[in-house]
Formats: structure tokens, C-alpha cells, sequence
């Protein structure tokens, strides 16, 4: 593990995120299960696009990347040991997929995938018919459902009912009917866009989704979204103490973390979109801010860089909805108060919210332990572009989950970094 000392900087400039690894995931399985080859065009790096590469090439699909895409092209499949790495969304998203191969797989993780909960997809794939050998990892699923139907009840997840949804489609149709609030719905919504591109009609009600078809279009080649998770950490930064324009993404867009445009403008930093076709430029530039309320359930990876900011803001910040980040990467409600009060901020947890009492202490500086959580190393990189002093954040090379370049991209825009083994 390496860790990063950053030092407060004035951001300028304008760069282009890596592609979402959400989008790229999906595009991923979908194109394995149609039958038909595609090439997902944009920058595709990140640990956990290769966790879904390396768990596809595990059971027999060919997986060619190059530099500015990925060809996924479907083979016959077989038997195979899947390692999901520290992926959730790997694991969710094809769990509910492989029964409908005809194969066996073995499927493993490593970091703090393994205590993830999984009982509420497991529980729904038996009922429907899937072999599972165990209630946690590492585990066996194979088997053939029933029925066309799908029935979870208290999802814990969004992850798995996208992964239902490409299940349904690959056997042409069905019904998924969900008993209790579906978190983080946004989710399934790109999951529901992905699919319509290969032709897939999908309804959605108050009681579940029903997948009309199977895939009746098989494109070639679709270009990835820019990632709004990557893109909101670095608006962040912008917003503490910057002007900085972002390019290469969509918006509106069913990424989640897009939410960072009203949210920044609702706290008072300017922002400014500009479309070009179908993908715009996002302006940001710092001004004097003001705390806010906010229910994370929908976007719960955008809190930690918006903890950020509000840090510098005046008057007191709630951030509600916050349950499920306990089962992140890290235990993520900790690790963000841990990471405010660390470098000057006063913050707490009440066991409902975070509460951000800004201007009753100073960004001063410090370090930030990231605990193995790529959100929270770029959590600290915001804190420290507007810090009193540097910011050194440990394990700061785990970033490379979701965005190895990001302190690279950092650097760009005028951040002094110093990596330190």
C-alpha cells in the first residue's frame, strides 16, 4: 500500500473521467449472455471492470482489452472458478445469471466482499430454482430456475435485481415482483437503459419490473458513459477551491452520483452544464457555501466527497439514508466522520445521519486512514484541496477500484501530490 500527502491548491483546468464502471459492467454481462460480440468503446480501467472481465473469461466468454475499449465476445460456456475480487456489483450482477447458462460455477472474493450481505439474492435464486451450495462466500450456483419469476423480499441491494433483470432477458422474459423499498433504484434504471439498447422491453410498477422480451438487437460496438462517481469527487474539489470543467459525460443520466450538479448548486458553488450532442461539459467553480439536508438512499457512494465540501460550508449539514454504507468497502459512515474530525472538522453520527457542523472547526489538515476504500482516499484529496495544510491519506493507492488516475488527474489541474511508499 502506498500512501499520498496532497497539499492545498488552487484546481484549474479541464479533463475527461475514465468510463463508468457501472455502465461497463452491465454492458459486460449483457453482451456475454446475447450470443452476439460488442466492443464497449472508452476508458476502461479500475479493478473491478477487471474483476467482471476476469470472472466472464472463468467460463468461457473472450475478453480482449486494448487501450480505449474492451471486445466481449461470447463463447460457448462452461464450468469455472469466478474470483469477484472486491466487486460487489460483479458478484450481485451474476449471481442471478449463471443458472441460465446450463453451468456450475465457483465464485470467491477477496477484502470485505466476503461479509457483504448476499442472503436476500441467495434466498430469491433457490425459490425460484437455483442450485446455491452455501449462504456466503465462497459458494457453488448452477441448477435452472422454474419458473420466470423472481420474488425478494427487503432488498438490501439494487445490484442483483439488474442482475435478475439480464437474467430474464437471456431466457426470454419474466417477472421480478419486490416486497419492500428498493435502494439505490437509480442503479436498476441503467441497468433497464443497457438492456433496451439490445432491444429488451421492460416495464416497471409499484409491485416489481416485467421483462416483455428477450434480445431482439444486438448492437456492435456502444460507447461507455463518463463516470459520474469519478467526475463528482473531482467537482468536489473544484467546489472547495477551483474552476475546473469536466467533459465526456451524460446528463441527464441515471448514474446516481449526477446528483453532484443540483447538489453543489444547491449549496452554492457555480456550476454550469454545457451539451455537445449527447454528452455535455460540467463546469464547477468555487464560492462560499451553505450546509444542506440530504437523503443518500439513492446515491450512497456520492457522501463521502460531499462530507467533503460541506466540511467548508457554513451552518450544520445532515446526510440521511446512510444505513447501508456500514457494508462498503469500508465501514464507510465511520470512516468518513473518522476522516472530517481527523482533519479539523467537527462531525458526527446519531445513529440515523451524519451531521457536518461546519464552521465550528477548521480544515487544518492531517491524515486520513482510507481503509482499503477508494471513496474515502478521494474524500481526503477534497479535504485537503482547501485545507489550512497538507493531507496525507494512507493507502491511498486504493483508488484503483474505480479510478487509477485520479491523483494523476489531480496533479493536472495544479494539486501538488507526493506519493510516499
Amino acid at each position: 500500500m502506498s500512501d499520498v500527502t496532497v497539499y492545498p491548491s488552487k484546481l484549474s483546468g479541464r479533463l475527461t473521467p475514465p468510463a463508468s464502471k457501472s455502465h461497463a459492467h452491465r454492458l459486460m454481462i449483457i453482451s456475454a449472455v446475447s450470443g452476439h460480440p460488442l466492443t464497449i468503446l472508452g476508458d476502461l480501467n479500475g479493478d473491478d471492470i477487471a474483476a467482471t472481465a476476469r470472472c466472464l473469461s472463468a467460463i468461457g466468454t473472450g475478453v480482449e482489452t486494448g487501450r480505449g475499449y474492451i471486445k466481449i465476445t461470447p463463447n460457448a460456456f462452461h464450468d469455472g472458478d469466478m474470483d469477484a475480487g472486491e466487486s460487489g456489483s460483479t458478484l450481485r450482477m451474476l449471481l442471478p445469471v449463471i443458472p441460465t447458462l446450463g453451468i456450475t460455477a465457483r465464485i470467491d472474493g477477496r477484502g470485505r466482499l466476503p461479509e457483504r450481505p448476499i442472503g436476500d439474492i441467495i434466498e430469491a435464486l433457490r425459490n425460484a430454482g437455483a442450485y446455491v451450495s452455501d449462504d456466503k462466500l465462497p459458494l457453488k450456483i448452477g441448477g435452472e430456475y422454474a419458473a420466470r419469476r423472481f420474488v425478494v423480499f427487503e432488498p438490501k441491494s439494487s445490484q442483483h435485481i439488474s442482475g435478475m433483470l439480464i437474467a430474464l432477458a437471456k431466457i426470454g422474459g419474466g417477472r421480478i415482483d419486490i416486497f419492500g423499498e428498493l435502494p439505490s433504484k437509480g442503479y436498476v434504471d441503467m441497468t433497464v437503459e443497457a438492456l433496451s439498447e439490445y432491444g429488451v422491453t421492460i416495464t416497471a410498477d409499484s409491485e416489481g419490473y416485467t421483462v416483455e422480451s428477450g434480445f431482439t438487437k444486438f448492437p456492435d460496438r456502444i460507447l461507455c458513459e463518463g463516470d459520474w462517481s469519478g467526475a463528482a469527487a473531482l467537482a468536489a474539489a473544484a467546489a472547495v477551491s477551483g474552476d475546473v470543467t469536466i467533459d465526456g459525460l451524460k446528463y441527464p443520466s441515471a448514474q446516481p452520483d449526477s446528483v453532484i450538479v443540483k447538489l453543489l448548486a444547491d449549496i452554492g458553488a457555480k456550476t454550469e452544464v454545457s451539451k455537445y450532442g449527447c454528452m455535455c461539459s460540467l463546469r464547477v467553480q468555487a464560492a462560499d457555501s451553505i450546509g444542506l439536508g440530504f437523503n443518500a438512499d439513492g446515491a450512497p457512494d456520492i457522501v463521502p466527497v460531499l462530507a467533503a465540501v460541506l466540511a467548508f460550508s457554513k451552518g450544520e449539514s445532515s446526510i440521511y439514508g446512510v444505513e447501508r454504507l456500514k457494508i462498503k468497502e469500508s465501514d464507510r459512515i465511520t470512516s468518513v466522520v473518522n476522516a472530517l474530525n481527523a482533519t479539523g472538522a467537527v462531525a458526527d453520527y446519531d445513529g440515523k445521519r451524519i451531521r457536518i457542523f461546519g464552521g465550528k472547526g477548521k480544515i487544518r489538515g492531517g491524515t486520513v486512514n482510507a481503509n482499503g476504500d477508494h471513496r474515502i482516499a478521494m474524500m481526503g484529496a477534497v479535504l485537503a484541496t482547501g485545507a489550512e495544510a497538507p493531507v496525507t491519506i494512507l493507502g491511498a493507492d486504493c483508488v484503483k477500484k474505480s479510478y487509477p488516475g485520479f491523483f494523476e488527474r489531480l496533479a493536472e489541474l495544479g494539486g501538488k501530490i507526493e506519493w510516499k511508499k
